[in-house]
């Protein structure tokens, strides 16, 4: 009896024993198995088209359209080995500070080129772009699992870059009409934050390194062309909010308008417009100018006018923030040279957001002449 009881109690702490250890593994394995996510590269060059600087663009002016760099993206891969995150978000770290400005509510940084400021801008999947607001933060989240909840359960997360330039200063010219910056390195780095394994902490991917790549600015002419207004109003009259029926739809009437040019010499102009965008991406619709009482979810869009055959078709969208390739808008002869040449425009009222709030919708736009 004695030595079955032994046995019995033997038996009883062995039974105890293994359950602590398999208790033990079944820990372990989840900590080993625990999702790990890295970025596919270790760092990236930002490439992007060659820009093009007016002379006569006033200082601290966006001076380029958002630009798309990259176009195959920065991506995140992420094993899910294990149990997927709870939560994830990328995170966008600015490095290089110097000459920091806010802009258009951008924060807008000194480039390798004296003169020229930049913003990057990043977008998950298709989804909102976010960037840099103030100087005084450094990071801005551009990916969130709780803006996006499908990555939580992707395996790969692509983040696409966009770069805007601003000008800051004048430039110094390059055989007059061109002008040349080295790469600016490690600019910035994203990185991928997620829960460590255990849920009592955070987990931080290796960072990617992000350096702005080199720069070619060709220069616009100055030339012997003038305005003979300094500023010029246009009144675009009331609109209904009746008159909108979702974004993109116009109110009230269109308003034309006049910019008289005088040029000594016979020439070609062209005139580019530029303005903060009524949304991020817009590239025909300019912001207004938001205050309490003030209108909201309205830009004001701008088409060329009837310009007797010379220039784009009357009613064609204007592309705001776009220096390289404008159009000819009017032809100066010689038998109109050293008179004031008039180049017709019109203004409208254009929804912009999901409902329209009524109120007074001002905005402003810099037109720069560029001629032959």
């Amino acid at each position: 009896m004695f030595m079955n009881h032994e046995e019995l109690t033997m038996s009883g702490v062995f039974r105890l024993i293994c359950g602590l250890m398999l208790l033990v593994a079944s820990l372990f394995s989840q900590y080993v198995q625990a999702e790990t996510c890295q970025g596919n590269t270790g760092q990236m060059t930002l490439n992007f088209q060659n820009i093009k600087y007016l002379p006569t663009l006033r200082v601290n002016t966006q001076m380029s359209s958002i630009m798309p760099v990259n176009g195959g993206g920065i991506r995140f891969t992420c094993d899910r080995q294990g149990t997927t995150s709870l939560w994830k978000k990328i995170v966008y770290q600015q490095m290089n500070t110097q000459g920091g400005q806010i802009i258009d509510g951008h924060a807008v940084f000194n480039s390798a080129l004296p003169g020229i400021g930049y913003s990057l801008s990043f977008q998950c999947d298709g989804g909102p772009i976010h960037f840099l607001e103030s100087v005084g933060s450094r990071s801005v989240t551009v990916c969130d699992s709780t803006e996006s909840p499908s990555m939580l359960t992707q395996r790969e997360v692509e983040v696409k870059a966009w770069v805007t330039f601003y000008k800051t200063a004048d430039i110094q010219l390059v055989s007059n009409n061109h002008a040349f910056a080295n790469t600016l390195a490690n600019v910035g780095n994203l990185s991928m934050t997620y829960p460590n394994a255990g849920g009592n902490g955070d987990q931080v991917s290796r960072p990617v390194i992000l350096d702005l790549a080199a720069m070619n600015v060709d220069i616009g002419s100055r030339g012997s062309c003038s305005v003979t207004r300094a500023s010029i109003f246009v009144d675009l009259g009331k609109a209904n909010r009746s008159d909108f029926k979702g974004p993109g739809t116009s109110g009230g009437s269109a308003a034309p308008f006049s910019i008289p040019v005088y040029c000594a010499t016979p020439t070609d102009i062209r005139i580019g417009f530029f303005a903060t965008p009524a949304t991020t991406g817009a590239t025909d619709t300019l912001d207004i100018t938001h205050f309490p009482g003030g209108a909201d979810g309205v830009g004001i869009r701008i088409r060329y006018g009837d310009n007797g055959g010379n220039g784009p078709v009357k009613g064609t969208s204007v592309t705001l923030n776009e220096p390289a390739n404008l159009p000819v808008v009017q032809k100066v002869p010689a038998s109109s040279a050293a008179t004031a040449v008039p180049v017709n425009f019109m203004a409208q009222m254009v929804q912009t957001g999901s409902t329209v709030t009524a109120g007074r919708a001002n905005g402003t736009a810099t037109f720069v002449l560029e001629y032959n």
